[in-house]
């Protein structure tokens, strides 16, 4: 045994126990877990063998359920779209935002998240999407479900819509069930986002972050609409793989280009794993020293050690021999 996080590094990349799954999955629940395992995603694991985290009754805990509504999937990719606002969060983020707008395609149940610092960038936020998701399909966004929420039945945007041939669908006030899709979508983000953070001890500050690595996470878990395939697989027609998934808040670290640095100093330094990005720059962490994000694809991960305990990181890591992460999309 030893307390020393640099020995504990290779036992935490060759770990394979549901407890460490669990966390890299964004605390997903126990009935997800066991169907992924069943489809082959999760090789290393021979069993579910499953124990309710503190972080997941923290940031889950709940007083009812939501209806169930029983309602089939569309067909094609956006023929229906759910969108909601969220916000405004008591904290901005690290980015300054408040407020986040989901968009959820119905035939795939995938889910996109930008966040904003004004309601009134929500207008501009959809125009974005639909321009990226209609040239990556090809298809036309047909029609948007949303609430009455004034950033929806803005004149600008109305007209938009219509000029666009996008019909919208605007469901009845006081009734959130006639837009469950989202609704509950927003309730999983924010739960499993709270429990990641809450595990790792990250501050509030980034929420955002959390909510955008869940996103990252539900796109590549089952789905109960769809039949418990999924999302980002339907959406794609690509295998999803999971070997890059690393725990939400752990020691990271990323090394340090040869240029950017003396003959003496340190070869890596020591961040907080806080996201993915793509291809080109696969892991987000946070730089608590210069206080900034980074991206890298160089990084040794320490799943075991959380940002809550990083005053027992030894920070001369000298002695690490380097190794790359491939980021596997």
């Amino acid at each position: 045994m030893t307390s020393c996080p640099r020995d504990t590094i290779a036992v935490a990349d060759a770990s394979t126990d549901t407890s460490l799954w669990h966390r890299k999955l964004g605390h997903m629940s126990e009935k997800k877990m066991k169907m992924l395992l069943s489809k082959g995603k999760l090789p290393e694991l021979k069993s579910i063998d499953f124990d309710m985290s503190e972080s997941c009754i923290l940031g889950k805990q709940k007083k009812v359920s939501f209806l169930k509504t029983g309602r089939t999937p569309k067909a094609e990719k956006l023929e229906l779209v759910h969108t909601d606002l969220w916000g405004p969060s008591p904290v901005a983020s690290l980015g300054g935002s408040r407020y986040y707008i989901t968009f959820i395609d119905d035939s795939s149940r995938k889910v996109w998240v930008y966040f904003m610092k004004n309601k009134s960038d929500v207008f501009e936020t959809f125009k974005k999407w639909k321009a990226m998701v209609e040239t990556e399909t090809g298809l036309k966004v047909k029609c948007l479900r949303s609430d009455n929420g004034e950033e929806y039945i803005d004149g600008r945007f109305s007209e938009y819509c219509v000029a666009q041939g996008i019909r919208m669908e605007k469901t009845i006030p006081g009734t959130p069930q006639q837009n469950s899709v989202v609704e509950r979508m927003n309730r999983t983000l924010n739960e499993r986002a709270r429990s990641m953070r809450l595990h790792a001890g990250l501050p509030k500050t980034f929420w955002a972050d959390a909510v955008s690595t869940t996103a990252y996470l539900i796109n590549r878990g089952p789905s109960i609409p769809m039949e418990f395939r999924l999302p980002e697989e339907v959406w794609s027609g690509k295998e999803v793989k999971f070997s890059h998934l690393k725990v939400f808040g752990c020691v990271s670290y990323v090394h340090i280009d040869s240029d950017a640095r003396s003959k003496l100093d340190a070869k890596s330094k020591i961040c907080f794993f806080i996201g993915y990005g793509d291809e080109k720059f696969g892991y987000r962490f946070w730089d608590e020293q210069n206080r900034k994000i980074i991206r890298s694809r160089n990084v040794i991960f320490n799943e075991q050690v959380m940002y809550k305990d990083r005053s027992t990181v030894v920070s001369d890591v000298t002695e690490i021999d380097q190794k790359k992460s491939k980021f596997v999309t």
